[in-house]
This record gives structure tokens, C-alpha cells and sequence, in this order.
């Protein structure tokens, strides 16, 4: 499909997810099979503050495949300044969030505000676009029950200019509890020409199937189903057009995670307990990277620091990954009372050994 003048190769869309997809999980995405793999969300603002940690999450550089920085904010200046900034670093692709329900956010007359304000929407998709990059944007289906604005919201984005629109079929108000209606996905693709992205409650290939023949939408967008098994993304393609085999293009995944195992190549478990460690220690390698940016010293004070920032980051990712196991509970526990690589290496690879013995 297209997005402006650039070609994906695959309609599966990974969603931005606050706090997991840093760009070790995009690259295990990409190489399961993602079109396109959503950085974390980042404040305009902060951006154009310079902010370290802001910088930290745009980590692009020598990255394989488009990239695609998502901007939440509500000053177009702001905007405007930050999309250029994150062409600068490697952008593709300028992503606008309006569809965030957090407190924080909202107050804030950004995320899912804007739903409220499209007037103030359209000026900061046209504000994005002076950085010459296709601009998209991430929509809800409204602010709330009464308010279900989603058709009107895409038709101001396309006017303004958006290359591409994706729904997430919740309103603000029901954050991520209920279920997600499909049925306003179907009503922003019936509103607008551009492409749009179906988005909520992707937990199986056969509910990716659903979604894409209800809704009629171009491209699907996993988020939460996702945690814990990026095979999501190869089994949905499998369903839809028959095994996944990686193009050999310019969006192709960097080599070092080019042969990750996918369940039917071991047995499940240890498919899973692999990747984990895989997803784990490219974490750590990030990390220690952008440690050594922030605090130079001496290098084993660096990456041990960079070391602990990492474990306790991929605790969460590590629960998703272990989620159903046997014992699953005891490993989670144990996971989260460890700060070094080597603690869980042992628990992860130890229990891996035990399942290669029982096969």
C-alpha cells in the first residue's frame, strides 16, 4: 500500500505503545513481518526543549526499515519545529496522536482533546507537513458516548492534508476497557479517500480477518495483542496472503534479528523464551548506548547503570513474554526482584534448557 510517494510492504501497521515499542521490539516486529513499526509517543515540546530523554526515544539511527515518529502536542509551532527535528534524526513519516484518554495529556488540550477541537487538529497536521514528510494521525472514535466525532475528525485531517488516518475504535472515556467498535472504523473509511488504518481489540489472526472484512479499512493495527507475541503479525499474514517470507527491500530488518525463531520452528515455549532473551539483550545493548550519551564516565559504570535501566524496563515486556507458562507467577516474581542481565539470562535459559530436554 501507499502513504504519500512511499511503499509498504505489508498491510500490518505495529501501534505505538507507550513504555514497549523502543526500537529492540520494532526490530523484532519488522522481522516478523510489520509494515510499519510506531516509535513511543513523544512530546512536541519536549522535543524542541532539547529534552535527553525525549531525544532518547526517537532512537533511529542505522535503524532498518521507515520510520515513524508520532508527536503528541497542541501548539503548531511547536509542531511544526519538532516534525522537522525528527526528520532531521531520520524520520519517514510524521504521526500526530489524537487518540490518547491519559489525565495527563487531556488536560493538556492534547491526545484525545483534540477530538474536541479540530479546528486546532487541522493546524497541526498542516503545521507538520512544513517538514516535507507524509503526515498521518491516529484518531478515537470520540471523546465520549455523545460524541462520536471520528467521521467528521478524518474528513478535517484529509482536508488539512494527512496522508492516512488511523481509528482506534474506542472513545476517550473508555481508555482501553469494553469493546472496541469496529462499526466507526467503517464510518471514517466510508468518510474520507485516503487510506485508514482499523485499530482496538487485534488479539488473533482471526480477529484481524474480522476487522478487515466488517470495516473495509487498507491496513491493520496491532497494539496490546502484540506484547508477548509479535508472532501475531506473521499469523495474521499467514491468514491473509499465505507465509510471511521478508522482502528483500530497503525496509528489511537488520541482520541480528533476521533468524529469531517463530513458535513453529521450536516448541512454543522455547520459540517464546528465546525471542524474550534476544528482545532482552538488545535492550540492554540500547541502553548501556544512550547511558553513555547522557553520563559519560568510565565504561563499567556506564553499562552497569545503562545494564539496570534496561532490566527494569523489560520487566513488563518479560511478564507478557511468560504470560501462561507454567510457574508463570514464580518467574514473574523472581524477574522483577532482578536488576542484572546474567540474573535473568540464568532463569530464562535455565528453564530453556529444561524444555529442549523434555522435547
Amino acid at each position: 500500500m501507499q502513504i504519500a510517494h512511499l511503499t509498504i510492504d505489508t498491510p500490518i501497521f505495529a501501534a505505538p505503545l507507550a513504555g514497549f515499542t523502543t526500537r529492540a521490539f520494532r526490530e523484532i516486529l519488522r522481522t516478523c513481518g510489520a509494515g510499519l513499526a510506531y516509535g513511543e509517543m513523544v512530546s512536541a515540546q519536549a522535543l524542541c526543549y532539547g529534552n535527553k530523554r525525549t531525544r532518547e526515544l526517537l532512537d533511529m539511527e542505522g535503524e532498518a526499515g521507515l520510520h515513524v515518529v508520532q508527536l503528541f502536542g497542541s501548539n503548531p509551532v511547536y509542531m511544526e519545529e519538532a516534525a522537522c527535528i525528527a526528520r532531521e534524526l531520520g524520520a519517514d513519516i510524521i504521526d500526530i496522536n489524537m487518540g490518547c484518554p491519559m489525565p495527563k495529556v487531556v488536560n493538556n488540550g492534547e491526545g484525545a482533546a483534540l477530538m474536541r477541537n479540530l479546528r486546532l487538529a487541522a493546524s497541526l497536521v498542516e503545521a507538520a507537513q512544513h517538514s516535507g514528510l507524509p503526515v498521518t494521525v491516529k484518531l478515537r472514535s470520540g471523546f465520549n458516548e455523545t460524541e462520536l466525532n471520528a467521521p467528521e475528525a478524518a474528513k478535517c485531517m484529509e482536508a488539512a492534508g494527512a496522508a492516512l488516518v488511523a481509528v482506534h475504535g474506542r472513545h476517550r472515556e473508555q481508555y482501553y476497557a469494553s469493546r472496541a467498535d469496529w462499526s466507526q472504523i467503517t464510518a471514517v473509511k466510508q468518510a474520507v479517500s485516503i487510506p485508514v488504518v482499523g485499530n482496538g481489540d487485534i488479539f488473533t489472526a482471526k480477529d484481524a480477518l474480522e476487522m478487515w472484512e466488517q470495516t473495509g479499512c487498507d491496513a491493520i493495527m496491532p497494539g496490546r495483542g502484540l506484547l508477548g507475541n509479535p508472532w501475531l503479525i506473521r499469523e495474521i499474514l499467514d491468514l491473509f496472503v499465505g507465509p510471511y517470507q521478508p522482502l528483500a527491500s530497503s525496509n528489511q530488518v537488520k541482520p541480528s534479528f533476521s533468524r529469531l525463531a517463530s513458535p513453529a520452528d521450536l516448541t512454543p515455549l522455547a520459540s517464546i523464551i528465546s525471542t524474550a532473551l534476544a528482545h532482552m539483550r538488545r535492550q540492554v545493548e540500547r541502553s548501556i548506548y544512550w547511558q553513555g550519551l547522557r553520563e559519560p564516565g568510565p565504561y563499567e559504570q556506564v553499562s552497569l547503570q545503562g545494564e539496570l535501566v534496561a532490566v527494569r524496563s523489560m520487566r513488563a515486556h518479560l511478564g507478557y513474554y511468560i504470560k501462561g507458562m507454567p510457574c508463570a507467577a514464580r518467574l514473574r516474581a523472581q524477574i522483577n526482584q532482578m536488576t542484572r542481565l546474567a540474573e535473568i539470562e540464568c532463569l530464562l535459559e535455565g528453564l530453556l534448557d529444561k524444555l529442549n530436554h523434555e522435547c
